[in-house]
């Protein structure tokens, strides 16, 4: 027959690891940023902004870009090898597709600067022809 001890409390000068206080997963400033984003795209959805824009299409992007990248992140604290094993689709979606958006993104920035600098230079052109 077996003999069942009981394990003694851990004392004082037990090898147990301390706990460290909890601290928030995303930094203040990353939060206000957020929050800031998210302000914005509910004023251009709920209070009747423009929403074709470019600065709507530019903070859709950089939300969606945002998102993907969380996932991804997350995957990667619960399971680094499952992550670098997914399936096509979704390996195709978290890591591929997020620099597709910096791309559209990047496009869509020079697009409207390009936009900006027609506008001023036609008004400049404009004025010239006008004086004389």
């Amino acid at each position: 027959m077996e003999t069942v001890t009981a394990a003694a409390p851990p004392g004082p000068s037990s090898s147990a690891p301390v706990p460290y206080p909890l601290s928030p997963a995303v930094a203040p400033s990353v939060q206000l940023s957020f929050t800031i984003l998210y302000t914005v795209l509910y004023g251009v959805l709920f209070l009747r902004h423009k929403r074709w824009s470019f600065q709507s299409t530019f903070l859709f992007f950089c939300l969606l870009w945002a998102a993907l990248r969380t996932t991804l992140f997350s995957f990667y604290f619960r399971n680094a090898v499952q992550a670098n094993h997914m399936p096509v689709a979704l390996f195709w979606l978290l890591y591929c597709f997020p620099v597709c958006l910096q791309f559209f993104t990047f496009c869509l920035i020079n697009l409207y600067f390009t936009q900006v600098l027609l506008k001023v230079r036609e008004i400049c052109h404009f004025e010239v022809h006008r004086a004389l």
